[in-house]
């Protein structure tokens, strides 16, 4: 991607240009449970809201620990959103903000926009229908709820970066299906991400299209494809910051011939540098984010992060 599209990728999300100091607090008290500490904080986003979301870390040593922005997927959960993460619900194999705090990381669990605390409120249509309200009203002003949950977001790593533990100037990030879409977009619009991990969520959006699947409310930018770039380019132009991706070659959600062209366009544009670091994980399993994969996650972001 050439600095003429990504200003014009710009222009089409719209994003706040001011957005508030994140005012960072610390809520309640922390409760600790084998290798994690955890603890509620809350910070301020644009719309004069603020947001919590978990925050979790070693519950052994003094730190400083890296940084670490978790996203959570959509799979229909409207109500669990970060909470599944911090291991407070769901699925174990969902908890990987737990695991990855385990493995020496500070890590935010926040809600994307329609989960957790951004559920309807009791005199609106809730669950798929409110997303769609959602999507609706920012298109209805000019905008996406792509950008609403990177403004967000971008409040989200300011209050971690502010956070007394956190090593560095940069945090990573890791996402799982919807949640690694928008890892792969706050990376593109955000340096202080510096490094990534998407898992099972990738998949260029001409090519679900042509399979007949609609595309992620939360990840759809209108006018992308007409600037004749898609998921592909947004995910290589993260390099040369760590770039990692896993899938199943199984999954029907986000299908091999999606990810196709998103590891291709990775692999070209890896070439431009001296020592890329890129890490793929491929398996035998589905939609699915098995332990074993978030291991290996885990060993790489920490050695990116050494």
């Amino acid at each position: 991607m050439n600095q003429d599209q990504r200003a014009a990728v710009h222009a089409l999300l719209k994003l706040t240009s001011d957005l508030p100091e994140h005012d960072l607090h610390i809520d309640g008290m922390p409760f600790v449970s084998g290798p994690v500490r955890r603890q509620r904080v809350s910070y301020a986003i644009s719309g004069n809201r603020r947001l919590s979301a978990w925050l979790l870390r070693p519950s052994a040593g003094a730190g400083p620990w890296p940084g670490l922005i978790a996203l959570h997927p959509h799979g229909d959960a409207f109500a669990q959103g970060g909470d599944e993460l911090a291991g407070q619900r769901g699925q174990r194999e969902h908890h990987y903000g737990v695991n990855l705090a385990a493995r020496g990381f500070v890590v935010l669990c926040p809600d994307l926009p329609c989960f957790g605390q951004q559920q309807a409120p009791a005199n609106m249509p809730a669950g798929h229908s409110w997303e769609e309200l959602c999507l609706s009203r920012a298109l209805a002003y000019g905008r996406s709820l792509l950008a609403e949950a990177l403004d967000q977001l971008r409040c989200a790593v300011a209050a971690l970066l502010d956070y007394e533990k956190t090593a560095g100037l940069t945090v990573s990030a890791v996402g799982y299906g919807m949640g690694a879409r928008t890892a792969a977009w706050l990376a593109f619009v955000d340096k202080r991400i510096g490094s990534l991990w998407m898992h099972a969520g990738l998949g260029q959006q001409a090519v679900l299209l042509e399979q007949g699947r609609l595309l992620p409310r939360h990840n759809l930018l209108p006018g992308l494809l007409a600037l004749g770039l898609d998921q592909a380019d947004i995910v290589a132009d993260i390099l040369p910051r760590p770039l990692g991706i896993s899938f199943g070659r199984s999954d029907r959600i986000a299908t091999p011939e999606a990810v196709a062209p998103v590891l291709m366009a990775v692999q070209e544009r890896q070439k431009l540098f001296p020592k890329p670091q890129v890490a793929v994980i491929e398996g035998d399993y589905d939609h699915r984010f098995p332990l074993d994969v978030q291991q290996a996650i885990g060993d790489q972001l920490l050695g990116w992060s050494a």
